[in-house]
Order: C-alpha cells, then structure tokens, then sequence
C-alpha cells in the first residue's frame, strides 16, 4: 500500500521575507537579525553599528554614507575571512 500525501500550503500575508541585509549584504542568519530587518530594514550588526544610538534619525531616513558603509563593510569581511 502507498501513500501520497499531499500538503497544501496557505499563506494568506503578502509579506516578503528578506534574507540579506540592505545595508551590508550579509545573510540574515538568526532571529534577532529578522526581527530588526523587518522593523529597520538592517540586521543586526548594522543595527547596532547604525541604528540603535540614531532610531528616531533611522525612521526619518537617515543612513550611513558610502564611505563609512564601505570601511564597515570591509571591517566585517575580514573578522569572517571574506578577502575580495
């Protein structure tokens, strides 16, 4: 006797899920990384880094310029090993 089970999914939120970073590019890797994308559009670290001394100036707009986004960035790819 065989069994085809059939799962039907619902999803009835028109949500997207992100799973990069928009400020630096890395994966989103853990719960507090999804929580803060989805509340400022960043993850962790960049909120850290960014956002959570500036919130009121994050929700009105307010980014890092090129320069500083790009030492940070490259900052981060050296703590983990990513050599361009």
């Amino acid at each position: 006797m065989f069994i085809t089970p059939e799962v039907v999914l619902y999803d009835d939120t028109n949500e997207k899920e992100d799973f990069f970073c928009n400020i630096c590019q890395f994966p989103l890797t853990n719960y507090l990384d999804f929580k803060y994308n989805k509340e400022y559009n960043c993850c962790n670290e960049c909120y850290l880094q960014f956002v959570e001394a500036r919130r009121k100036e994050w929700k009105e707009g307010w980014r890092p310029d090129k320069t500083v986004l790009e030492q940070y960035i490259y900052k981060r790819k050296c703590m983990y090993g990513i050599e361009e």
